[in-house]
């Protein structure tokens, strides 16, 4: 299952506080990308984005009052992924598997307005 460390839950209820985001949820999608910059090979890369509600068959997991929606492919993607917020980068999605051997990491933020994207960043 997903993980979302303390912190990320607490950036995403910011998000979430603000007036136009009330009774919003987070949205995730993932998906290998191209190949990345550290040598790792294909890259996942994680999109998020904020929702009334998820659609049919999505997967939905309460942190702490927050609810993330994943479409089955993504939920099977991100089994073993951490998401975690640092000011310096954002939000980032760690593959927590052993197998992963450090790479496959990516960030992203929800912007200016509160509706974000994620995005691929390299391993680091």
């Amino acid at each position: 299952m997903l993980e979302v460390t303390g912190s990320a839950v607490a950036e995403f209820k910011k998000v979430l506080e603000d007036e136009q985001n009330k009774g919003l949820s987070i949205k995730i999608k993932a998906r290998m990308g191209q190949s990345s910059c550290c040598s790792c090979g294909p890259t996942p890369e994680y999109e998020m984005g904020l929702v009334e509600k998820g659609d049919a068959g999505d997967v939905m997991q309460d942190f702490d009052g927050v609810k993330f929606y994943l479409d089955p492919e993504s939920s099977e993607f991100l089994g073993t992924s951490e998401i975690d917020f640092s000011e310096e980068m954002g939000f980032i999605v760690k593959d927590m598997s052993e197998s992963s051997g450090g790479c496959g990491c990516g960030g992203g933020d929800y912007g200016e307005h509160g509706h974000g994207h994620g995005g691929g960043s390299c391993c680091g």
